[in-house]
């Protein structure tokens, strides 16, 4: 399943998170969330193969766990909240 061509699971603009989505950040919010869990696990089953990895195989291993997750059903994303503005644009940075 490909995530850019399902309007159910958007890159952009997500107003709430999947099952299978990763919550970025610190704390208990991000690391009680199932996605959060669940993707703790995936890595988990692929720790033994990337300790014994060499340095050049180790993305790969990484690459590969990334690629598993995003062809979950529903997609697994990677999510990071951002604040807002009073315009409603994005903030970056303390400007």
């Amino acid at each position: 399943m490909s995530t850019t061509s399902d309007p159910a699971y958007p890159l952009t603009n997500i107003t709430r998170p999947g099952p299978n989505d990763i919550l970025c950040g610190r704390g208990g919010g991000t690391n009680a969330h199932p996605g959060n869990i669940k993707f703790r696990k995936l890595v988990a089953t692929h720790k033994l193969r990337y300790l014994a990895a060499s340095k050049s195989d180790k993305p790969a291993v990484a690459r590969d766990v990334v690629k598993e997750w995003r062809a979950m059903d529903p997609p697994g994303r990677f999510l990071a909240k951002m604040e807002v503005g009073e315009d409603g644009m994005p903030k970056i940075g303390r400007a």
